[in-house]
């Protein structure tokens, strides 16, 4: 196993990359239309607002649509042309919306969560996903094998009963499949410990490299690389409005300190995320 590297150990780990080079002004663009079109929805049919809420908190600043196209920048070299991929707790879908433009009508692309499947509509059609909203703590109602790739961003924390939840993911993927975590919160993280200090919310469950290792092992899984991301804070939640905006003027320097940090021993340590690349056993 080893840290994900700047030289492509990700891309040689998890299969591929997409066909075609990212343009973030354009995604961000395509996900602010489709935000728009998500409030308009909501209106339209009496939908809950405070779901909403939440799109609201990641797409209102340019730092974090840059933050979330970032992530999804590392989850898409690990797809390929032609993969079937189903990106679990993909609640509004907006990594498959990117997949989507990147690699255009190749991918199978497949989703669930626990939302209905009218609320985020805008999204879900223009990804073109496949959705099933799961019914059961744990349970997925797709098929044995049936995947090359499933995702998992910011998602596997939040679920109820891990252990099993993995084993789910693990039964759903092809033997040789890969299952591609990003944005699992990091135990050493000092914004984590900040926002728990000032009464804000905090994810209930942390991880380290080697408690998460343990798990997805437990599950069945390889894993074959791993990273730490994100030291300068991208997300700046319970803080005032206008804290907020000035901080997201200065998103250049965040990301160019980010860069550097996340490549710095002892310093690295202390991000927020952690990412990893796991595989299903080819003879499994």
């Amino acid at each position: 196993m080893t840290a994900l590297g700047s030289k492509g150990t990700h891309r040689r780990a998890a299969r591929g990359t997409s066909p075609n080079p990212a343009d973030h002004r354009a995604e961000a663009d395509l996900i602010r239309a489709l935000w728009a079109e998500q409030k308009a929805h909501v209106a339209a049919n009496g939908l809950d607002t405070e779901e909403q809420a939440y799109l609201d908190a990641h797409f209102s600043m340019p730092l974090t649509l840059r933050r979330r196209l970032a992530v999804i920048d590392w989850l898409a070299k690990g797809i390929r042309p032609g993969d079937r991929v189903l990106e679990w707790g993909c609640r509004h879908a907006v990594d498959s919306c990117i997949y989507r433009r990147r690699f255009g009508a190749s991918l199978d692309l497949h989703g669930c969560d626990y939302v209905e499947a009218d609320f985020y509509r805008p999204f879900h059609d223009y990804s073109g996903l496949k959705y099933a909203r799961i019914r059961h703590p744990y349970r997925l109602d797709q098929p044995d094998g049936g995947f090359d790739v499933v995702t998992s961003n910011g998602v596997w924390e939040h679920v109820e009963d891990e252990a099993n939840s993995l084993r789910e993911v693990f039964r759903v993927l092809r033997p040789g499949g890969s299952f591609l975590v990003a944005c699992l919160p990091n135990r050493y993280s000092y914004t984590e410990a900040l926002q728990r200090r000032l009464g804000h919310t905090a994810h209930d469950r942390l991880y380290t490299i080697a408690s998460a290792s343990g798990l997805l092992r437990a599950a069945g899984f390889e894993v074959l690389a791993w990273d730490r991301r994100l030291v300068v804070p991208t997300m700046l939640n319970g803080f005032p409005r206008l804290a907020k905006d000035a901080y997201g003027r200065l998103h250049g320097l965040v990301w160019a300190c980010n860069a550097i940090l996340e490549r710095t021993w002892p310093i690295n340590r202390a991000a927020s995320n952690l990412m990893f690349v796991a595989r299903r056993p080819s003879a499994s």
